[in-house]
């Protein structure tokens, strides 16, 4: 992938002289796309997530405030597409990825003279990683019937201790709306292995599966839902699988 006057384009399709979907892999950023600019760009894959990281770094800015772009690839019912995220927190001047003694390196050399390591490490050089995912706002199939919330159900994989928030907002976060408080996400540890070469007592919950069940009744209601998961630590990373949502259908609009 590159980014091109229209867009972010694959190889693929950049080869098909004429098509025209050439712009459409970043469609849904492309308001983003066009804040960008081609001055300071640089970016690189990962291969071992499928992911394109593209950063557009401000020079003389701070390292919190630069921003970039990370585009993962989604298998869909229709087959294959992208999803994006913003990136910050990173501020490089140039940037590679490659293989050595069959280990995948990310490469960075800041604005600063130094060289770092990225996937690599739980903090921004002492910095947390804070981490946003945010659901559309779902009508849940019908967009006039009041939703009455009662559960939500969430699967997620982690690599050690984990502590986040998880919060359900109404109806865009209306502010005419009574927006339920964030309940706290803990995983115990990552999993105890027999014959591993370490694991710490009270970190690790031996013959875990790794992919914890989070149940918590919610309450509120709306015709919007949408849901929010925070995480600012220095804690280990984890992967949300899925969520779902239990509800009760109230009046209509």
């Amino acid at each position: 992938m590159f980014l091109s006057p229209d867009g972010l384009r694959t190889i693929a399709d950049t080869a098909r002289i004429g098509d025209v979907e050439l712009g459409t892999v970043s469609k849904p950023i492309q308001r983003r796309i066009q804040d960008i600019g081609f001055h300071n760009i640089t970016s690189t894959i990962v291969r071992h997530k499928s992911q394109y990281r593209l950063f557009y770094p401000v020079e003389d800015g701070s390292t919190a405030n630069s921003l970039g772009i990370l585009a993962t690839l989604k298998r869909t019912e229709e087959g294959v597409g992208f999803e994006f995220a913003d990136l910050a927190g990173m501020n490089p001047s140039a940037m590679d990825s490659g293989f050595i003694s069959n280990t995948e390196y990310i490469i960075e050399g800041g604005f600063d003279g130094y060289v770092r390591r990225q996937e690599s490490g739980d903090t921004f050089d002492g910095s947390n990683v804070v981490a946003v995912y945010r659901s559309p706002d779902l009508s849940l199939g019908d967009t006039g019937i009041r939703k009455l919330m009662q559960r939500v159900i969430l699967n997620y994989e982690v690599e050690g201790t984990v502590s986040a928030e998880l919060r359900v907002r109404y109806d865009s976060d209306s502010r005419d709306v009574p927006q339920p408080t964030f309940f706290d996400i803990s995983s115990p540890g990552g999993i105890a292995i027999h014959g591993s070469s370490s694991s710490t007592y009270g970190n690790a919950v031996y013959g875990s599966s790794g992919v914890p069940i989070f149940r918590r009744a919610i309450e509120g209601s709306g015709f919007l839902i949408a849901v929010r998961v925070n995480h600012n630590s220095s804690d280990k990373a984890f992967t949300l699988h899925s969520y779902q949502l239990e509800f009760t259908a109230g009046g209509r609009r």
